[in-house]
């Protein structure tokens, strides 16, 4: 379960087959019963809401093991009172030696809560969101094609696409903030934005060659056309994958809070 191999959900089909066998008269209702249960199966690691909700519930469950738990056991296998004190007839030192005991024993059954959790964070959901904020990616290429030949004047803002990069990163972040586990900090966020960012840089670099050897073959028929303002084709794009990239890290900075100087790929 904590790994996220058992399937919730399913339809209930299966297990109502089993069922059906040898009851004769009674297949007719089971097998009207099989259209009406059919919940769709799922694993709680498939969804990085699902994933942080969970996540959070273990570090709470790991928290009460090592501290709150501990405590109620140790009342009640060594109890304050007096009078129970008595009764017990223990020394202190066996009773020292049962709350040791008990604590050995918590912090046995809680130790894969929190590789399971860091795990999680810094693995599955980074993985998940930087494949979300990566789909996006593909308008860079279509930055050319705004500006071949289309005698269009030079850009003056970001292209619509980039404020949609990092916004599945900014949603999940806004709603999931106040239950990031606090020993996972804000280093995942810093890890998806990092890999984004040299997935766009690849996207930018293909596009720029791509460009450039246009402007060469234009160049080389002595068909390369000047647009408004005395700028080139190449030059507008380049100038609208500047802006672009300009507000890209503005939503890293400003959206994310994170510092772009020690994000790699900006």
């Amino acid at each position: 379960g904590l790994e996220g191999e058992i399937e919730f959900g399913g339809s209930a089909a299966s297990g109502v087959e089993r069922r059906s066998e040898g009851m004769g008269e009674s297949d007719d209702a089971i097998t009207t019963l099989e259209h009406i249960v059919d919940v769709p199966g799922y694993f709680w690691n498939e969804r990085v809401e699902d994933i942080a909700v969970v996540t959070w519930e273990l570090t709470i469950l790991e928290t009460c093991m090592s501290h709150d738990y501990l405590d109620t056991i140790a009342d009640k296998v060594c109890p304050p009172d007096q009078e129970s004190h008595q009764s017990t007839h223990n020394s202190s030192l066996e009773l020292d030696e049962m709350k040791l005991l008990a604590s050995e024993v918590m912090a046995e059954s809680s130790r894969g809560i929190s590789p399971l959790v860091s795990q999680s964070w810094n693995v599955l959901i980074v993985d998940n969101l930087t494949s979300r904020c990566c789909a996006p990616l593909s308008a860079v290429k279509g930055v050319a094609a705004t500006y071949r030949m289309t005698n269009r004047p030079p850009p003056t803002h970001a292209s619509p696409f980039v404020s949609t990069i990092l916004r599945p990163l900014q949603e999940f972040d806004a709603t999931y903030a106040s239950r990031t586990p606090p020993q996972i900090g804000d280093g995942w966020k810093g890890r998806v934005i990092e890999s984004v960012s040299e997935k766009y840089a690849v996207a930018v670099e293909e596009l720029i060659a791509t460009v450039k050897r246009t402007e060469e073959a234009l160049k080389s028929r002595k068909t390369r056309r000047m647009m408004a303002g005395g700028m080139s084709d190449g030059e507008k794009v380049k100038l609208q994958l500047f802006l672009d990239h300009r507000e890209f890290e503005s939503h890293v900075v400003e959206g994310l809070g994170v510092d772009a100087a020690g994000v790699g790929g900006l």
